[in-house]
């Protein structure tokens, strides 16, 4: 008697990890922090990438499906998809809106989780030099559950992010930075735009953006 229980139980165990095997690998997928910033990093150069050449409206969908939602794949593409003789394309704008922000990748980029959410943020401090300036904020991208996986739902603007970071942590004072941090910051926009500057000018924008609409 006592074998066949545990011949039921497992075949249960068994029949629901069949049932939902995208749901625990999605979870197992972000159970590090390094893994939910390497996906906003690969979901980053997806949207950069259309920049590169015209494409299809299948094929751009092709590039933005693992990493968004269909809602926010909507709203990034009517910011800032150009239409030429059937193909598609995004520009260099003053405003490149929906993009993921110039997050560091590294301790600074904080990572929350929430039942049916997930948000990741850092605080931008204050900058008049380089490119861009703008005032000291909080930039953030929200992940939800979607298709079987975790996707890019929406941006978390300074205000949105605030409040959430006070009801997690109940301290929204960030360090702030040195000279030191300030002027590696300043090296690594200017590297940036040398190496990279259509990469450079979407991340850097965007914080210009937050910082100016904050003001």
């Amino acid at each position: 008697m006592k074998k066949i229980y545990l011949t039921s139980i497992t075949c249960c165990i068994l029949l629901f990890s069949f049932i939902f095997p995208s749901l625990s690998h999605a979870d197992a997928r972000f159970s590090e922090d390094k893994s939910v910033l390497q996906f906003l990093h690969d979901a980053f150069q997806a949207q950069v990438s259309l920049s590169e050449q015209f494409q299809s409206m299948e094929e751009i969908h092709n590039t933005l499906f693992p990493y968004f939602t269909e809602d926010f794949t909507r709203e990034f593409l009517d910011e800032n998809l150009v239409a030429e003789n059937g193909k598609y394309i995004t520009y260099g704008t003053d405003f490149p809106l929906y993009y993921i922000p110039f997050f560091s990748y590294t301790a600074e980029t904080k990572v929350i989780r929430a039942q049916e959410h997930i948000y990741i943020y850092e605080f931008f401090p204050e900058t008049d030099e380089g490119p861009v300036g703008y005032e000291s904020h909080y930039e953030g991208i929200k992940l939800n559950k979607a298709d079987g996986g975790w996707k890019v739902a929406e941006p978390l603007n300074h205000d949105v992010l605030t409040e959430i970071i006070k009801q997690t942590n109940g301290d929204t004072a960030p360090v702030k930075m040195d000279l030191v941090q300030k002027s590696m910051m300043k090296a690594t926009l200017q590297l940036g735009l040398a190496l990279n500057p259509i990469a450079s000018f979407y991340k850097y924008g965007n914080s210009f953006i937050i910082g100016h609409f904050n003001k």
